[in-house]
């Protein structure tokens, strides 16, 4: 059976028989278990986010072998050669603003600075078209960036021969690197 306590309001609204504080223990204990709860449910999302971030991080760059291309950030070259490719300017594809940006290319030899740095009016034609295409709010993610620099190293690559007898290395450009990156 249940068991039905009375209120006695001539005495102050305690409990009729004198368990005026059975009530607020339960409060207390049902108020940590709510703690416990929400800091199990807080702890496991922080975990949760710590993974997808670092696992997300570490996987590979999609777009198949030549994607590879992009230096890994322990990889160091002992004589790297740096093309610059000057600064662009373009209207964003959303209409009202534009971007200004500079940026350089990171190579392992000189050879293939040498035959990038020839072709350089057609990497410029490549970045400019890859630039057209974002929005100023798009570029406000951090991942829409990095993209961006996958793209245009992939299109780069593009001009590059498959066998050179210039330099060795197979995929001799390495990074993008962006030196100026203004949005108005």
């Amino acid at each position: 059976m249940t068991e039905v306590n009375e209120v006695n309001f001539n005495r102050g609204g305690k409990m009729a028989e004198g368990e005026g504080g059975k009530g607020l223990g339960r409060l207390v204990k049902m108020a940590v278990m709510g703690l416990v709860v929400l800091a199990l449910i807080g702890g496991g999302g922080i975990i949760a986010w710590y993974y997808l971030v670092h696992k997300s991080a570490d996987k590979p760059a999609e777009g198949g072998g030549r994607a590879s291309a992009v230096m890994k950030s322990e990889e160091h070259l002992e004589h790297p050669a740096y093309l610059d490719l000057g600064t662009f300017i373009v209207n964003l594809a959303d209409g009202r603003r534009y971007l200004k940006t500079s940026m350089q290319l990171l190579l392992s030899e000189e050879g293939a600075k040498a035959y990038v740095g020839a072709r350089q009016a057609e990497v410029k034609d490549l970045v400019l078209g890859e630039l057209r295409t974002l929005t100023a709010e798009s570029l406000r993610d951090s991942r829409t960036i990095e993209d961006l620099k996958q793209r245009i190293l992939l299109r780069i690559e593009t001009v590059l021969p498959a066998q050179s007898k210039e330099w060795k290395d197979p995929r001799p450009v390495k990074k993008l690197l962006i030196t100026e990156f203004y949005i108005q």
